[in-house]
């Protein structure tokens, strides 16, 4: 990853001037910590943005494989130019359209060392649910924004406009924490991090 930091910090930069998402660097710390931890061999990312979490991940572990999906066709292609740049593309399938749809189908063949959950952040519970199955034991699953602004921990009743999200992330939380084939972390750096060990 040194060798490219540079080109990390401009894509990172062009991405919070145009206001899209990538991971903070409190959550790109805990994620690469993991990546160097379990040195995963096939990666499944529920949102794929502009390739910025994923060519992290293909930078750290030379030997693992992405398997990424993405609603959104432009974000989808600049992740493609991305991906080129940091000369991973070749250890990438980037899938385009709704996860919900092509979940399915993606991973129906596969078995993954790590899941990166970072898509709508209300259905964080139904895309464990779908992929569980196709999670190793020992593997992992890291999971972004668990933490809301702040919104979800504390116990108010969430702002109109972020209930639906805020709902259903108090919903994944208690799930995970409370469900005996994990063992889950919740960490509070960065907008929350949630870090759940496959143990079943």
């Amino acid at each position: 990853m040194c060798d490219f930091a540079l080109m990390f910090e401009e894509i990172e930069k062009s991405a919070r001037e145009r206001f899209i998402p990538v991971i903070l660097d409190d959550s790109k710390e805990e994620l690469l910590a993991l990546v160097k931890k379990i040195k995963p061999k096939r990666i499944l990312e529920i949102g794929t943005a502009i390739g910025y979490s994923g060519s992290l991940m293909l930078t750290c572990e030379k030997d693992a494989i992405l398997d990424t999906v993405e609603l959104l066709e432009e974000r989808r292609d600049e992740a493609t130019q991305n991906f080129k740049k940091f000369g991973v593309i070749d250890r990438v399938n980037s899938y385009l359209g709704d996860v919900n749809v092509l979940l399915p189908d993606i991973i129906k063949d596969n078995k993954y060392d790590l899941v990166f959950i970072d898509g709508p952040k209300s259905k964080y519970l139904n895309y464990l649910n779908m992929v569980i199955s196709n999670i190793n034991k020992g593997g992992y699953v890291f999971c972004d924004n668990v933490l809301f602004r702040g919104l979800v921990a504390n116990g108010k009743k969430p702002p109109h406009k972020f209930r639906t999200i805020v709902v259903g992330l108090r919903n994944f939380l208690k799930y995970i924490v409370n469900n005996n084939n994990f063992n889950s972390e919740i960490k509070e750096k960065g907008d929350g991090i949630a870090i759940i060990e496959i143990l079943k």
